[in-house]
């Protein structure tokens, strides 16, 4: 793996928030700690990904019936991440996968909404701080672009 000069763990500027989420990551979601749900995340959380339910207790099932199953569950790698006000954003890696959390804290420091994308590894041995080389086939395969159409609409 390429060094990561902007991974989270060596920076000692991380904000409140940015450290609560850090510590939910490492602790419960890709450890074996549920018993901090109740400090880090609100009872009323607000869950935006579709299929995991509601409040605190939508999160706890996901993780027990699906979040901890997951194999590679402990093998996973802050990229980076940013906070503004009351929201956060961590991109990751985790396993086959790649992933961004939006996550909102209410006043008290307890994760209150939550938003992700995730998407599988564009390539095998993936490496997000590897500069990338040009190859639009993926692209072309994603938005199903057969390659006489992408000739055609060149912009002139």
């Amino acid at each position: 793996m390429e060094p990561n000069p902007y991974d989270p763990r060596l920076r000692d500027d991380l904000t409140d928030n940015e450290k609560t989420i850090l510590r939910f990551m490492d602790e419960v979601m890709h450890g074996n700690d549920l018993s901090l749900l109740d400090e880090l995340v609100a009872e009323d959380y607000i869950q935006h990904t579709p299929g995991i339910g509601q409040g605190r207790k939508g999160v706890r099932k996901y993780i027990e019936e699906v979040g901890h199953r997951r194999p590679g569950r402990h093998d996973w790698r802050p990229v980076q991440i940013f906070s503004q006000g009351d929201m956060v954003i961590l991109h990751k890696i985790s396993g086959t996968h790649v992933f961004a959390d939006f996550v909102r804290f209410n006043d008290r420091g307890q994760m209150v909404e939550h938003w992700d994308v995730v998407q599988p590894h564009p390539e095998p041995g993936y490496d997000p701080m590897r500069p990338s080389t040009e190859n639009l086939d993926r692209f072309r395969t994603l938005f199903d672009l057969d390659q006489s159409s992408a000739n055609s609409d060149t912009i002139t």
